[in-house]
């Protein structure tokens, strides 16, 4: 009878730090906001995994542009290595731009439309 006991409480610690390990990795939501010219915070430290929106509550459109092919200055985007271009389409008011960050690194990303008004942004993923 005692092993039984000894197996319940061996299985049901198991099952717990199962569980406690799944939750822990999960990542969390980090939320940006867009004025008319600038990413507000304009910098973030984040942990892989974790989510980041944009909301554009302005009435300007903008981007989030992580591309350095649409970028006006292309020394205005980096990406880790590896890290293929990624962005949003055209935000109107009210729209929203949500991505999953996986890669360790620093991404730094403009709005196309805002960028020589000096709307550019960075990401810290450690």
């Amino acid at each position: 009878m005692t092993l039984q006991r000894r197996d319940a409480i061996k299985s049901l610690i198991s099952i717990g730090l199962t569980v406690a390990t799944s939750a822990g990795a999960q990542g969390k939501t980090i939320e940006i906001s867009m004025t008319d010219s600038a990413f507000v915070p304009p910098t973030i430290t984040i942990n892989a995994g974790d989510e980041v929106t944009w909301k554009n509550p302005a009435l300007l459109l903008h981007t989030v542009t992580f591309d350095p092919a649409q970028a006006a200055d292309k020394s205005n985007i980096k990406l880790p290595t590896g890290v293929q271009p990624f962005g949003s389409a055209d935000l109107s008011e009210d729209g929203t731009f949500t991505h999953v960050f996986t890669e360790k690194g620093t991404y730094t990303y403009v709005c196309k439309y805002h960028e020589s008004m000096g709307m550019k942004g960075k990401v810290v993923v450690s």
